[in-house]
């Protein structure tokens, strides 16, 4: 409808120029003229010619006809925010600035971007299935969804990566990963690159070689975890920091250990042991001042390395195997 307003504007701009009796009308008075038309302005007498007395009469309907056009379609969009249209996507990541973009929003990619959500980070989504499962929770947050497959020319434009800080590439494909990284760091050289890969020594070449430090082998993450998990049933976590093996752990305070009547701080002195929690009575707190003494049944989450873990379940007097 807006296109076949301007080419009548144009024709009317003409009309108004070769048939105005009254006064000889340049083209781009004439044309400003038929435009006044449309918002209901008349700025000349009114015509002889029936052909311009016929504009007076049209125009104005029909350029209020557009406007309401135009309002009914922005107030649409804006009520009906959750739908997967390209135009709602490409309003929306318009007005993101600093921003992450989560390329896959399968099992991996939800809980990347539940974490992202209580980080209070702004995302842009993009995702290839419009079955999805997971489409539901990103609009119930409002976050935007690009329904499309990495290589749509544009997609990262619609989007808005030139404005994002960070791209995550968590779907479950090494090579799209890989290509979608490549593509983002040509269109922003500086932007930081998280990458998924499940082939561990194709992400430690892509370290070494293009300088994509964040890129994570799944089974590079996971196999630290299952290896003290198994080992030690206190353990709810483990990582590597470089080469060293950390472990967070879950400890209660019996009744008979070394460790009742101790301040925190002493638990942690000479052996690398950082408390993250505390809890007694039910009441926690996270990062416990030092001077905290232990008491039994008090529950504590700790940090330290397997073999530190080991003595401290030694002065704790828990039964093995622990």
């Amino acid at each position: 409808m807006l296109g076949g307003l301007i080419g009548l504007l144009l024709v009317g701009g003409m009309c108004f120029r070769a048939l105005y009796a009254q006064k000889q009308l340049g083209y781009a008075e004439a044309l400003y003229i038929t435009y006044c038309l449309v918002f209901m302005e008349h700025l000349l007498d009114f015509p002889e010619h029936w052909v311009l007395q016929l504009f007076y009469v049209v125009l104005p309907p029909l350029g209020l006809l557009v406007i309401l056009d135009g309002i009914v379609r922005f107030s649409y969009h804006l009520l009906r925010r959750d739908e997967t249209s390209t135009e709602w996507v490409q309003a929306m990541c318009k007005t993101l600035d600093n921003h992450v973009v989560l390329c896959g929003l399968g099992k991996v990619g939800l809980r990347i971007l539940q974490q992202l959500i209580s980080l209070g980070e702004k995302v842009a989504v993009l995702e290839k299935d419009p079955q999805c499962p997971n489409l539901a929770y990103a609009r119930r947050y409002g976050i935007p969804v690009r329904i499309g497959h990495s290589r749509e020319e544009g997609i990262f434009d619609d989007l808005n990566l030139a404005h994002a800080k960070s791209i995550i590439l968590a779907t479950d494909d090494d090579l799209a990963n890989l290509e979608m990284a490549l593509d983002a760091r040509k269109l922003k050289p500086g932007i930081r690159v998280v990458l998924r890969m499940f082939d561990q020594e194709l992400a430690g070449k892509l370290r070494d070689s293009l300088g994509i430090q964040l890129a994570f082998s799944t089974s590079e993450l996971a196999a630290p975890l299952f290896a003290t998990s198994s080992s030690d049933r206190s353990i709810v976590n483990s990582f590597y920091v470089g080469d060293r093996l950390l472990a967070v752990a879950n400890l209660v305070v019996n009744r008979d250990s070394d460790l009742v009547g101790q301040e925190i701080r002493n638990l942690g002195k000479g052996q690398h042991v950082f408390v993250l929690s505390h809890t007694r009575d039910g009441e926690s707190t996270f990062f416990p001042t030092a001077d905290i003494v232990l008491q039994p049944d008090d529950r504590i989450t700790i940090q330290t390395e397997p073999e530190t873990l080991r003595q401290i379940h030694e002065l704790n007097r828990d039964p093995e195997p622990y």
